[in-house]
Order: C-alpha cells, then sequence, then structure tokens
C-alpha cells in the first residue's frame, strides 16, 4: 500500500538557527531571522521546515544537550518567537519539524541534578545508576565521544551511563515514569503547533537490565 504521509513526501528545509540569520547583531543567528526569511525559503519550494535544537542547553553538544525541554535557548530568542515563528510558517502553507534528542538529557536537568541527590530520590530512576565492579566501571561499554561511557558520580557513589558526553546522561527508558514524561513534554509542543519531530539517536534509547 502507498504510504502518502506528508513526511515522505516533503521538500524538507533544514535549518542550524545559530548560524542562519542574526537580527540582533550578537553574532549569533536566531528566531527572528528565521522568521525574516521564510518568504525566501517559501519561494524555494519547501513544505517542511526542521530545526535543530533551540532548547535551553549549556552547549556542550551543539544544543543537543537538554537542560529544559520546554524553554528557549536565549541566544536564540524566547517563546514569544518561536509562537510567531510556528504561526508565520503555517500561513505561508509550510510545517515545522523541531530535533528532539531523548536518549539523554544535560548534566544541567532539573531531572538529573535530582537523581543525583541519591537512591532514594524519586528521579534516581530516570537515569541509569550502577555500582562499579572491582573498582572499575559497570561494564565495558565505550562512548561514541571516546572514553568510557560510565562516570562515578562523587555525590551519589555511583556511576551513570552516558554513550556520548559526560555532560549528557542517559534517560532510563524502562523506567514508564520517563516515557510519560517525555510523551507529556512533546504534547505540550505539539500544543503550540509543532506539526512533527526528528528523533535523534532515537535507536539507542533501549537498554534493558540484563544488557547492562
Amino acid at each position: 500500500m502507498e504510504n502518502n504521509h506528508w513526511w515522505n513526501k516533503s521538500v524538507v528545509y533544514q535549518i542550524y538557527p545559530k548560524s542562519f540569520q542574526d537580527t540582533n547583531h550578537d553574532g549569533v543567528g536566531d528566531l527572528r531571522g528565521i522568521i525574516d526569511r521564510l518568504d525566501y525559503i517559501k519561494e524555494l519550494g519547501v513544505d517542511v521546515i526542521w530545526l535543530n535544537p533551540i532548547y535551553k542547553s549549556p552547549q556542550v553538544d551543539n544544543g543537543y544537550d537538554i537542560s529544559n525541554y520546554e524553554a528557549i535557548n536565549p541566544t536564540l530568542g524566547n517563546m514569544d518567537d518561536f509562537q510567531e515563528l510556528i504561526d508565520c510558517v503555517h500561513e505561508r502553507g509550510m510545517k515545522l519539524v523541531m530535533d528532539l534528542v531523548v536518549n539523554h538529557t544535560s548534566d544541567q536537568h532539573d531531572w538529573f541534578k535530582e537523581s543525583r541527590k541519591g537512591k532514594d530520590n524519586p528521579y534516581r530512576d530516570y537515569y541509569i545508576w550502577r555500582d562499579g565492579k572491582e573498582g572499575e566501571e559497570p561494564n565495558n561499554w565505550g562512548s561514541y565521544f571516546s572514553g568510557a561511557a560510565w562516570k562515578y558520580d562523587d555525590e551519589s557513589g555511583q556511576y551513570y551511563l552516558h554513550l556520548f558526553a559526560p555532560e549528557q546522561p542517559d534517560l532510563n527508558w524502562e523506567n514508564p515514569k520517563v516515557r510519560h514524561s517525555v510523551y507529556d513534554m512533546m504534547n505540550w509542543w505539539a500544543a503550540k503547533g509543532v506539526d512533527g519531530f526528528r528523533m535523534d539517536v532515537i535507536n539507542l534509547i533501549s537498554k534493558p537490565d540484563g544488557f547492562i
């Protein structure tokens, strides 16, 4: 059966906002710069705009280390700017898709800050914590960014898993509360008019207990 979903037949224009257009002359592209270029993008025959990460982030990994899923990186603008962008995109008959990573967060996310406080914290199981083995890491997994995929946390006395940078602790998708928190966040953006998400490294979210 032919698949006629819009995302399979659309012309998609990817934008890395920080390097697109700077409207306030601070040397960094911003959301208003995208708004200013929408007519040009539409004239190119574009159906969908795909935004690389615009969430609040310490920027250890170009915005893929998210410290607040429901806030805009202030160097790019604010939520009013984003809502105007969505409205202007839709007025021109285009759609907007956001980059989203839910394999991990920033270590500055409130969930991880709470998780570090101890084994009894309700957010502890939002992440993957393990005891070491014979004074070493829980297993021999390596990070995609080199080195071990585990970091020992002095504050809580265990190792946490990070498949990418140490500042990007992996979420525990075996925990139903994590799933519901992520679903709620995605629905929150959808209610603002976001048409879809490009899910970064979504193939890595499954880490059953028997594998670790």
